[in-house]
């Protein structure tokens, strides 16, 4: 499936991994064009919290896109008759959106450390932080994908959450920034977990509650592998 997958979207993953760098890096920097001076906390809240929309983008956003296109064209039910483990296309898809993010993550933390002069302090954290948001977005958008039947409503869905990822989740700003009731929401939703574990791998000592946040996220997996499940099955 991982193969097929590839094949299938040969012409589109270039663009999207194009698109990912320009979203990450092309924030990075143009943020900094909104003000005279930037305080390094600030700087490294945006820097370490964009890597989080890259790896999410391609499961949360794109899928549901490819998947509403294949039901508008009408060969979604063929791909679900395929002799293969529903389990497996998820997988192979994880590891397809994987490798496209990984590209624009480095660059965006690259070209972010370089405009405001940061010091980012990795951990070996990256790896499970990086491998549990992407995972957690691709499940999220597989849900996405095959709970909503009708392609408008799936591809609205979809880029809904983006302003949702962007304006009203403590990704990039901290949640003390937002009204006390959205805050305390966040605290349930998986964006602002997903910041929280990647943040603390990439800068040690200037984020805490990562162990409360990898349970969210995991939640979030589960409860979002546990619907997909459901659609596909209720499906066939």
């Amino acid at each position: 499936m991982f193969v097929w997958d590839l094949a299938d979207l040969r012409l589109q993953l270039p663009i999207l991994a194009t698109v990912l760098i320009l979203q990450g890096a092309g924030f990075a920097l143009g943020i900094g064009l909104f003000f005279r001076h930037i305080p390094e906390s600030a700087a490294a809240f945006v820097v370490t919290g964009i890597p989080v929309v890259n790896l999410i983008t391609a499961g949360l956003i794109f899928e549901p896109q490819i998947v509403a296109d294949q039901r508008a064209a009408g060969s979604y039910e063929f791909l679900q008759s395929m002799p293969v483990p529903r389990s497996m296309m998820a997988m192979a898809w994880y590891t397809v959106a994987l490798i496209t993010a990984l590209p624009a993550v480095i660059i965006t933390l690259v070209a972010g450390v370089a405009r405001y002069h940061l010091h980012l302090d990795i951990t070996p954290a990256i790896v499970p932080a990086v491998l549990a948001v992407s995972c957690t977005g691709v499940l999220m958008g597989y849900a996405v994908a095959h709970a909503i039947t009708v392609p408008m409503l799936t591809r609205l869905v979809s880029v809904s959450l983006i302003f949702v990822l962007f304006g009203f989740s403590p990704v990039m700003f901290p949640a003390g920034q937002l009204p006390g009731w959205l805050a305390q929401a966040n605290r349930w939703l998986p964006f602002g977990s997903m910041a929280t574990i990647t943040r603390s791998a990439l800068a040690s000592g200037t984020t805490t509650g990562a162990g409360r946040a990898y349970l969210v996220v995991a939640a979030w997996a589960v409860m979002s592998g546990l619907v997909a499940a459901w659609a596909v099955g209720h499906r066939r």
